[in-house]
């Protein structure tokens, strides 16, 4: 069994807007959740705007890279939206390849809700970081 996978990515949970140092990382796997919606919405999308920065306290700026999540164009506010169940439940995986980004990225994640009576969902995600450009020995 090819053991490539072991020490050669970097998983955590994530939260919407943390920094992410992808130092050593080409690309990764944002992993997100969606929860039970309240007030019926009609549909249900998941949102990601992308910004990216050289420091990790500096001003983010919108990725200039469109091609960041895979299948996907980003729009030119750094934005990719994904069509999931209007039910909920799901699991929405956003490939990403940050070879065109800075050292620093944020992923600010949002459901959005469409229709319905006040409808809101919320979401929880987590990061895998992989490629990493110096495997173990």
């Amino acid at each position: 069994m090819k053991r490539e996978l072991l020490k050669t990515v970097k998983v955590t949970p994530y939260t919407s807007g943390d920094v992410i140092d992808r130092e050593g990382f080409l690309s990764g796997v944002i992993g997100v959740k969606v929860g039970t919606p309240t007030g019926s919405p009609t549909a249900l999308a998941v949102k990601a705007v992308f910004t990216h920065c050289d420091t990790s306290d500096g001003s983010f700026t919108v990725c200039g890279d469109k091609l960041i999540v895979l299948d996907k164009t980003l729009d030119d506010d750094g934005a990719v939206s994904v069509d999931t169940d209007k039910a909920g439940g799901e699991l929405v995986n956003l490939d990403c390849d940050f070879v065109g980004c800075k050292r620093f990225v944020k992923a600010t994640i949002s459901v959005v809700c469409t229709g319905g009576t006040s409808a809101s969902c919320t979401a929880t995600a987590a990061l895998a970081l992989g490629d990493k450009n110096e495997n173990p020995a």
